[in-house]
This record gives C-alpha cells, sequence and structure tokens, in this order.
C-alpha cells in the first residue's frame, strides 16, 4: 500500500499519519493470517521499519477504536487483528491457533440457512433488537487417520 494511499485512509478515520502507523496498517491489510500484536510485529520488521511492541499495541489499540481494523477476541489470550472489515466468517483451529476466513459463498448459504424465525424470538422474549448475526466457527486440521 502507498503512503498517499494509507493517509487517505487515516485521514478518513480520523487518524493522523505517521511512517510507523502507515508500516503497522500496511502489513495487517497485506496478510490474511489474522496475525497477533508480535506476529505482526514481525512482519513490520521484515518490511525494513522496527517499530517496538508497545506501538504495535498501541497502534493496534488507535486502528481499533477508529473502525480501521477489528479485533478478534481469542479464548486464550493473544487477540488477533484482521483489516477486513467486510462481514464475513472466521473459522479458528484450536490445534493450531489459526484464524481463517471462511469462503464467502459457504458463509453466506450457512447464515441464510438459519431460522429466522428463531432471531425474531430472541428479540421479543429479551426486549432487544438484533443488528446482524456473527458466527464463530472452531475447529481443527483434518488428520490422514
Amino acid at each position: 500500500m502507498q503512503p498517499v494511499e494509507s493517509k487517505r485512509i487515516f485521514q478518513e478515520h480520523g487518524v493522523r499519519y505517521t511512517d510507523r502507523r502507515h508500516a503497522v496498517y500496511t502489513g495487517l491489510s497485506k496478510t490474511t493470517s489474522h496475525p497477533t500484536a508480535e506476529e505482526l510485529k514481525y512482519l513490520v520488521s521484515d518490511a525494513g521499519c522496527e517499530v517496538s511492541t508497545a506501538t504495535i499495541y498501541n497502534t493496534l489499540d488507535l486502528f481499533c477504536r477508529k473502525g480501521l481494523v477489528r479485533r478478534l477476541l481469542m479464548p486464550s489470550g493473544g487477540d488477533r487483528y484482521d483489516a477486513d472489515l467486510k462481514e464475513h466468517l472466521h473459522l479458528r483451529l484450536e490445534d493450531t491457533g489459526e484464524v481463517l476466513d471462511v469462503p464467502l459463498d459457504l458463509a453466506e448459504t450457512l447464515l441464510k440457512e438459519l431460522d429466522h424465525k428463531v432471531i425474531a424470538q430472541i428479540e421479543a422474549r429479551m426486549g432487544v433488537g438484533i443488528e446482524r448475526l456473527g458466527v464463530h466457527l472452531v475447529g481443527h486440521r483434518a488428520t490422514d487417520d
């Protein structure tokens, strides 16, 4: 990603541009691996920008608050981050710790199969309005056994 594009995106989200923020955002935008802050630090470093761990965490926190990236909360800690803000489903592999994007066509099929009457019943019984639905899939790598 070119700095001019980052500057535009940052301006739209009310984030001041710095070279380090550009490096962090570019590193996260270039990967689909949903890295932890520590993994992102290595990605940014490998791209030629030395950034402290504290800067990575502070930048990710800012980006999350400003709506530039999303934090994927992991039950065991080590939250992961995603720059893809389109609605999509994730599959978390417990055996490897990976987080994968579910193919869009399969995610759409899964969500269409949900009984929307049940969602309406939840809203009525609990006195809430459900704005969107998120599904978090958990699995493991298939073995050859």
